[in-house]
């Protein structure tokens, strides 16, 4: 609800331009009528949209290359620092990457919702694939004593997807394994070949998903608790159902509270 003050300064907006001339204020009545109406309108929704969009753009790419200054500090290649330089730079790594995650999350949202989105599938090596995707999450899984590992070997395997957009849905279930697993846990990377279909499986060790929740975990903006919303949007888990549907698959979860949680990714082979 806007303040009168507010909408008196919105008042010459609103009687001019696309809404007949009225040289008589309106009363506040109108007013209200007239905001929702200007707020609600398709033009409106549109250019929300894009500005959101565009802030949003523009929020990743400072932290995209302060990620890059981050990650040459921690090579060594502008001198070898102090053990809890070294330590806090380190520490600093995690957070921005989830900053990374979430904004690529939320320009992606828009897209996969109205449909822009075509697939451009190759025949990928899983191998190398995956491979790249785990190679990515090194360093935060160290500085937790965690394990990300390899459970079954997918050499010499190949499959028909769009690497960009499965790297997507990658990034997103093995960060939030990372963030719902103790220090010390451990998540595993499997492939399995079957006669017609080919499942990536991410497990981890971490504290499990209520099987009331499990049935909703897919819809736009869900998470599992209250607590749940400082890490993240709630978009990670719609945007991996999107892409899976688009690529004619499916995504499926299996978990139990204390034990950990197991995704399922199954592509037509």
């Amino acid at each position: 609800m806007l303040s009168a003050r507010t909408k008196e300064s919105l008042n010459k907006y609103l009687t001019f331009g696309s809404y007949p001339c009225n040289t008589k204020a309106l009363d506040l009545g109108q007013m209200d009528t007239l905001i929702d109406r200007r707020l609600g309108s398709p033009t409106m929704n549109v250019l929300r949209e894009d500005t959101m969009q565009s802030m949003v753009h523009d929020m990743r790419a400072p932290m995209t290359v302060l990620k890059g200054y981050l990650q040459i500090l921690l090579s060594g290649m502008m001198g070898e620092m102090k053990e809890d330089q070294r330590k806090l730079i380190a520490q600093s790594v995690a957070p921005l990457e989830e900053l990374i995650l979430l904004t690529d999350n939320m320009l992606q949202a828009v897209p996969l919702e109205d449909h822009s989105i075509a697939l451009a599938p190759t025949l990928v090596d899983l191998d190398l694939l995956l491979s790249e995707v785990i190679g990515f999450y090194e360093m935060p899984f160290n500085q937790r004593n965690m394990r990300l590992i390899r459970a079954l070997d997918a050499r010499g395997l190949k499959l028909s997807l769009d690497p960009f957009w499965t790297k997507r849905v990658l990034h997103n279930l093995i960060w939030n394994a990372y963030k719902f697993t103790a220090d010390g846990g451990e998540v595993a990377l499997s492939v399995i070949p079957h006669d017609h279909t080919v499942d990536i499986v991410i497990q981890d060790s971490g504290r499990g998903i209520a099987p009331d929740k499990i049935h909703f975990l897919f819809d736009k903006f869900t998470q599992c608790s209250a607590q749940d919303r400082k890490f993240g949007t709630g978009l990670g888990l719609w945007i991996c159902r999107q892409v899976m549907e688009l690529h004619g698959g499916a995504i499926h979860v299996e978990s139990e509270i204390g034990r950990g949680s197991r995704f399922i990714l199954t592509f037509p082979a």
